[in-house]
């Protein structure tokens, strides 16, 4: 077994309730099979994780170790023990024009 620290942005901490979780894995378990896991753990999260609230689909970015991890590269990527992840929605906008 693994243990792997998930942090959440909003509003998915809503959804889970928690702003940071660890969470004891399977050796070999990928990003693809820890957001899986949390849609299992979390009734809120699968609806927050594909952005039903924002009206954008898979709004979010996940961290691992501080890099970005794209969606293509969710279900190769293994999570290690002691990982560190973060999944948040990334800051968009600035200045108005005028």
């Amino acid at each position: 077994m693994i243990r792997v620290t998930i942090r959440f942005g909003e509003p998915l901490r809503k959804a889970v309730g928690q702003r940071r979780v660890t969470l004891e894995l399977p050796e070999q378990t990928t990003v693809t099979q820890l957001l899986e896991e949390l849609a299992a753990r979390y009734p809120g999260f699968e609806a927050a994780w594909r952005g039903e609230d924002l009206g954008r689909e898979t709004p979010y970015i996940v961290f691992l170790q501080g890099r970005p991890v794209t969606a293509g590269h969710y279900a190769q990527t293994l999570l290690q023990d002691g990982d560190q992840v973060q999944i948040v929605l990334p800051v968009v906008g600035g200045a108005p024009d005028g």
